[in-house]
C-alpha cells in the first residue's frame, strides 16, 4: 500500500475526510478458484484449519532502473513486491496473522534487496502458514502453489496465485474412518477436481470498485487491511533481522 505505516495511515485519514473510497489492488481474491476455496473451507468440510501454504515465485535477474530492486523505492524485494499478496490470500482464507518468523537472504542475483524470502505465520485460529517468495527460482520450476489443510481434508490449487485467471484446484477429503492399525489411520478420501470458468481479475477489480464509488458500498478490500498487510510485512523483515518472531 505504501512505504511506511504513517504513509498508510495518512492515505486513510485523507480518503475519509475527503469523503471518497479507498481500496488495494489484491487482484488474487477476484481469482475464481480462490473464491472457491474460501467458500469450502467456511463451509467446515475440512474440518479444523491446520496449516497452509502460499507459493508466488519466478526468475527476477539484475535489470538497471528496475525500481523492485531498490530498497529506497520499492521498500524490500520478493517478500514485500510478493508475499504481500500472499499474505492476503491466505488471511482471506485462513483468518488473521497473530505471529510472523522469517528467513531472507540475497542468493542468486546481486542487488541491495533480498531475492529469496520464507515468512512463517501463526493465525488467530492456531493454524499454521508458510508464504515463500523468490526472486531467485526459474519461471517453470515455480508452480505458484496454494495448499490448505485441515483436519478433515486439504485443497491443492496449483498456477492459481499470480497475474493469470488459470489454474487448477482439486480437494480430498476424507469421508470415512475405518480405525486405526499400529501403522496408519486408515481413512476413505475422496478426490475431486474443481472446475471453473476463468475470471479476468483485473476485470473483476475495477468492475468491484466501480460499483462502490456508483451505489455507495465499502469495497471488500479497505485501507486498513492494506495497512495491516504492511505491519505484518514490516514484521516480517523485523523477524529476518532479529532472528526473532515477531507478535502482531
Amino acid at each position: 500500500m505504501a512505504m511506511t505505516v504513517s504513509e498508510c495511515e495518512k492515505m486513510i485519514d485523507v480518503c475519509k475526510k475527503n469523503k471518497v473510497k479507498l481500496s488495494l489492488g489484491y487482484m488474487m481474491r477476484y481469482h475464481a478458484y480462490h473464491k472457491k476455496i474460501k467458500e469450502i473451507v467456511d463451509s467446515g468440510v475440512l474440518g479444523r484449519l491446520v496449516m497452509c501454504r502460499a507459493q508466488l515465485s519466478c526468475w527476477y535477474p539484475p535489470i538497471e532502473g528496475a525500481w523492485r530492486q531498490d530498497p529506497k523505492s520499492g521498500g524490500g524485494g520478493s517478500l514485500i513486491d510478493m508475499g504481500s499478496h500472499c499474505i492476503d490470500l491466505l488471511e482471506l482464507i485462513c483468518g488473521k496473522v497473530s505471529e510472523v518468523s522469517c528467513f531472507t537472504n540475497t542468493i542468486a542475483h546481486k542487488y541491495p534487496v533480498e531475492d529469496t524470502a520464507i515468512m512463517l505465520v501463526k493465525f488467530n485460529n492456531g493454524s499454521i502458514g508458510v508464504v515463500d517468495t523468490c526472486f531467485s527460482v526459474p519461471d517453470a520450476s515455480s508452480k505458484n502453489v496454494l495448499e490448505i489443510y485441515g483436519s478433515k481434508g486439504s485443497i491443492l490449487a496449483r498456477g492459481t496465485i499470480g497475474q493469470m485467471p488459470t489454474g487448477e484446484t482439486v480437494t480430498y477429503l476424507e469421508k470415512g474412518s475405518k480405525g486405526y492399525n499400529s501403522q496408519q489411520q486408515r481413512t476413505e478420501s475422496v478426490e475431486e477436481k474443481i472446475e471453473l470458468k476463468p475470471v479476468n481479475m483485473y476485470q473483476a477489480e475495477i468492475e468491484h470498485f466501480s460499483e462502490c464509488i456508483e451505489n455507495n458500498k465499502n469495497p471488500i478490500i479497505s485501507g486498513e487491511e492494506g495497512l495491516r498487510n504492511l505491519k505484518i510485512c514490516l514484521s516480517a523483515y523485523e523477524s529476518a533481522k532479529t532472528g526473532k518472531t515477531v507478535k502482531l
